[in-house]
Parts: C-alpha cells; structure tokens; sequence
C-alpha cells in the first residue's frame, strides 16, 4: 500500500524535474522570447506548488494514501 510519505517523495521529485526541465529549456535559449517566458512561469508556479504539496505529504507520515 503507498503511504502519503511516498506519494510525496515521488511529487516532489517530479516537481523538482518539472522545474529544471523548464530551467533548462530557457538557458538552452528553445524558447520563443528572450527573457523568461508566461508560460515557463506558469511552469515553474505549478511545479512550486506541487513541491509544497509534496511537503505536506511527506510531513503526514507513513498513513496510507
């Protein structure tokens, strides 16, 4: 059975890819604009919040999910 902790390990993880795969993308200049475009902002935002939500479920221990 998965526990919330390691729900929120593996949200976390993939939140942490999300956003340096965006990072990524924009230092390698694949993006249209020239600065920091809406839509990797929009990006990063929801990666932001996945990684706090990670946290939370990680914080509420080895209760199943």
């Amino acid at each position: 059975m998965v526990t919330k902790r390691q729900l929120g390990i593996a949200v976390i993880s993939l939140s942490v890819l999300g956003a340096l795969g965006i990072v990524a993308v924009h230092v390698l200049g694949l993006g249209q604009w020239s600065g920091f475009g809406p839509l990797q902002r929009i990006g990063v935002g929801l990666a932001s919040g996945g990684f706090l939500v990670g946290c939370v479920l990680v914080w509420l221990g080895d209760r199943p999910a």
